[in-house]
């Protein structure tokens, strides 16, 4: 990665268009003017440099931007990359990043990027199992850390070196160190409820470990409320919402802004998990009508996860689906079981998954040979079809009716449900006369 002067960004955008000297500066300047840009010994005028950035097709921005603003992103990139690695455990190529980000943090004199460096070679000792070293560069960090009132990077270093002397049993020095934690970040508002949480679960462990059960349990449980609230994702959301309103109306816009930020990152969240238990539930259902069912289950199990951790009202069609699967498999057990869980997360206002339930609820009878129940529930669906003015399903459910009757001799009622049943396909059209 390299970074450019003003005059080699022109240089080299002017080469990429092949375009001379003279090419560039059309009738607005002279040609010798442009040679002294590209080589460092003129700076150009506001209006110089846009008409510049307009005829090399890029931007004022880009050919404004600093030398040690494009050190500062690509040092960003590197730590990300290297952070990737750490969470890999690759920590050789992880450290290799970490060079590339230092030389160029040393080179343009950037501070912060120096203590993210130190910071995550932290993390690679902590990762090797040498707490020792971690704590000293954890430490380091700190200093410029707090030197800059890098508050959230404080608290994060403060959590690990608390962590650090937890795992070499100096539980007095841990809880000093997670106190500063906690502390800080009620004290800077940071507003990351997942560090918030993972504080009070140490501070739990560092005072079980030095016995002091009472704290403990208030930090356990402060851990639990903490937790509970962010996978709840739609109520944390709400919440994060009100809290943003909240500074709004008291006028503290920058901390308005904080919040709604992440309010909005919340609800994407939700928006793509969505998205992929929808996209996960229709292929177990294609890998179903495959018959490809072990394939199915993978995709089914996937969706259920997703949407019980979302809360999502579309779960019990995918329990619906599962239970298809196992009656696919004659499995009556698993389904009876999976059926339960439909029960407790049915909507009674939702009619269609009502519906799709009750029809299991058949089709298990039927292979139960529980005629006269199974008869009694498909009526009753066929009734819930009307009621809630499901007439395509109430058509289906009536040739179903038709179908059960013939099958158990009785051409009576199969005929007058067959009849109804093609009457209703007649009035939506489906069936013409």
């Amino acid at each position: 990665m390299e970074i450019l002067s003003l005059g080699e960004k022109i240089k080299r955008r002017r080469k990429e268009l092949d375009m001379t000297l003279k090419d560039l500066a059309g009738d607005r300047i002279t040609p010798g003017q442009i040679s002294l840009v590209e080589s460092g010994r003129s700076n150009p005028s506001m209006d110089l440099l846009e008409y510049l950035a307009a005829t090399l097709k890029t931007s004022v921005e880009y050919l404004m931007e600093s030398e040690e603003t494009q050190a500062e992103n690509i040092c960003t990139y590197f730590e990300q990359v290297a952070e990737s690695y750490i969470l890999d455990n690759d920590t050789i190529t992880a450290e290799r990043y970490i060079e590339n980000s230092l030389y160029y943090a040393e080179k343009y004199s950037l501070e912060y990027r120096k203590a993210r460096n130190l910071y995550l070679r932290a993390k690679i000792y902590m990762a090797k199992g040498e707490n020792v070293s971690a704590q000293q560069f954890f430490l380091s960090a700190n200093v410029i850390f707090i030197k800059n009132n890098n508050f959230e990077e404080m608290v994060q270093t403060f959590l690990y070196l608390g962590k650090i002397t937890l795992e070499l049993k100096a539980y007095h020095s841990a809880t000093s160190y997670l106190k500063q934690a906690e502390k800080l970040y009620i004290d800077r508002n940071i507003g990351d409820d997942f560090l918030l949480g993972e504080i009070y679960f140490t501070i739990s462990k560092t005072y079980f470990k030095l016995e002091d059960v009472k704290n403990s349990m208030n930090y356990a449980f402060l851990a639990k409320q903490k937790f509970e609230q962010i996978y709840d994702q739609k109520k944390y959301a709400k919440t994060l919402l009100l809290i943003s309103e909240e500074y709004n109306k008291n006028g503290d816009l920058a901390n308005a802004i904080k919040y709604s930020k992440k309010t909005l990152e919340v609800y994407k969240n939700l928006q793509d998990l969505e998205n992929v238990s929808y996209i996960e539930n229709n292929l177990g259902r294609l890998f179903y009508q495959f018959e490809n069912i072990e394939e199915s289950f993978k995709h089914y199990e996937i969706a259920k996860e997703l949407r019980e951790k979302n809360k999502d009202s579309r779960l019990p069609e995918t329990l619906i689906n599962i239970c298809e699967n196992y009656i696919k498999l004659k499995d009556i057990a698993s389904c009876t079981s999976v059926m339960k869980d439909i029960e407790d997360n049915l909507d009674p206002s939702n009619y269609s998954d009502i519906i799709e339930f009750m029809l299991i609820k058949f089709r298990v009878l039927i292979i139960k040979e529980s005629y006269l129940e199974a008869e009694s529930v498909l009526l009753d669906t066929f009734k819930v079809s009307q009621d809630s003015e499901n007439l395509k399903k109430a058509g289906e459910i009536a040739v179903m009716l038709g179908k059960f009757y013939l099958d158990q001799k009785k051409d009576t009622e199969a005929a007058r449900f067959l009849d109804e049943g093609v009457g209703i396909f007649k009035k939506l059209g489906i069936i013409r006369n």
